[in-house]
């Protein structure tokens, strides 16, 4: 895709990409930071044959969106909750954030079908919808993003 159809078809997009944003963020400033991240991830899947644009600019912003939230959430402390091994605790969390960190650093395409299955649990021919592809190229997709994943946390030592 051309950078001139690219823009053509953002611009058309975009008044529903910021009220989604802004639905699930309730902050116009937060709202606009989330579509331009997400219409950047766009622009970086631009060479890939997705059919439905709008779909999948709605779920990269629905999910950008979700993980700002997640991040304002306030942490209680430890003194708040009544929790038996506190170490264990503590180490799931570590190893959430360096798998949710290795897991981002995946492509964009892969990331995004990856956090659809797995976070969303969406089924694999609503996926391969969204993407405008196979039930068989998605699931390719999501075999190579685990055997990435895998062989990322066998060097960062992630168990």
């Amino acid at each position: 895709m051309n950078t001139e159809l690219f823009t053509q078809r953002v611009q058309r997009m975009r008044p529903m990409l910021l009220s989604t944003a802004l639905g699930i963020l309730g902050n116009e400033e937060d709202a606009e930071d989330v579509v331009q991240d997400a219409l950047l991830r766009l622009w970086q899947l631009r060479e890939e044959d997705i059919q439905n644009l709008e779909g999948m600019a709605r779920v990269i912003v629905r999910n950008l969106a979700v993980d700002k939230v997640r991040k304002r959430i306030p942490f209680s402390g430890v003194d708040d909750v009544d929790i038996p091994d506190v170490t264990t605790t503590e180490y799931m969390s570590e190893r959430e954030e360096r798998l949710m960190a290795l897991v981002e650093a995946l492509p964009v395409l892969q990331q995004t079908i990856l956090r659809l299955r797995h976070m969303e649990g969406m089924e694999m021919k609503d996926i391969a919808q969204i993407a405008g592809t196979t039930e068989a190229n998605i699931r390719k997709i999501l075999s190579r993003s685990r055997m990435k994943l895998l062989e990322q946390m066998k060097k960062g030592g992630i168990k």
